[in-house]
């Protein structure tokens, strides 16, 4: 983690300031840990059938975008009131931008739930190995993206550049779950459906995967002012 310190992280001589930042932080670990909730409550809701978890997570989804209106409304108020520089400013930007990959992370577990629901109502079954591999595929999302929100929070590089990197394992789950999913329609032309809402679930979960990247290069950003968005993950060891 960087030694490096500012006024985000130490404190203010106004209060009021102090208390914006911090209201700002919790809401991005309160929305990271719903969105990361979401995530498993779907892919479980898709893997088991369950009726209930899907509503749940439908249901929520008002809640993620709630904490995106709010924290947008608070980065306002802040810039336009307080006029932070730096560390500060750097760091309500890369939390702005956070926010908006984590509602879009939401939005996806929200599809994956959608087809969930259509598979209980359908009262369909996912074939066994189907249903192993978008399992693998959202633990690995959910705790990619929760490693990110963590590091951002911590503004610790080493910590996000290993969450980023990690990324690469779920593509590469991800394009063995496609070929199988290939090789099955070859052998069974029936299981185009399955298939087909399968595909959906995997790629939501690898689009997750790219936003949790996101937000872990946002890190470097905070401490050493680099826009690394586009800088291939291997090569951020070099950036730093």
């Amino acid at each position: 983690m960087s030694d490096q310190k500012s006024e985000f992280t130490e404190g203010h001589i106004v209060r009021a300031y102090d208390a914006e930042l911090d209201r700002l932080r919790t809401l991005l670990l309160e929305m990271g840990g719903l969105v990361v909730d979401q995530i498993g409550q779907a892919v479980d809701a898709f893997t088991e059938k369950d009726r209930k978890r899907t509503q749940t997570v439908v249901r929520r989804e008002e809640d993620v975008n709630r904490y995106d209106i709010e924290a947008e409304e608070l980065v306002l108020n802040v810039l336009a009131k307080r006029q932070p520089m730096g560390m500060d400013l750097r760091a309500i930007m890369a939390i702005t931008r956070a926010v908006t990959d984590l509602e879009r992370c939401g939005d996806e577990a929200k599809k994956i739930a959608k087809i969930a629901r259509r598979r209980v109502k359908d009262d369909s079954e996912v074939i066994e190995a189907f249903s192993i591999a978008a399992g693998s595929m959202g633990a690995l999302a959910a705790g990619l993206l929760k490693s990110a929100v963590e590091a951002l929070d911590e503004a610790d590089e080493e910590k996000a550049i290993q969450a980023a990197q990690a990324d690469a394992r779920l593509d590469a789950e991800y394009k063995t779950a496609l070929r199988n999913i290939h090789a099955a329609l070859i052998s069974n032309p029936s299981l185009i459906e399955v298939a087909a809402d399968l595909v959906i679930v995997i790629k939501a979960l690898e689009r997750i995967g790219d936003h949790a990247k996101n937000i872990a290069k946002y890190v470097v950003f905070i401490v050493q002012g680099k826009d690394v968005r586009h800088v291939k993950t291997k090569a951020l060891d070099q950036e730093i």
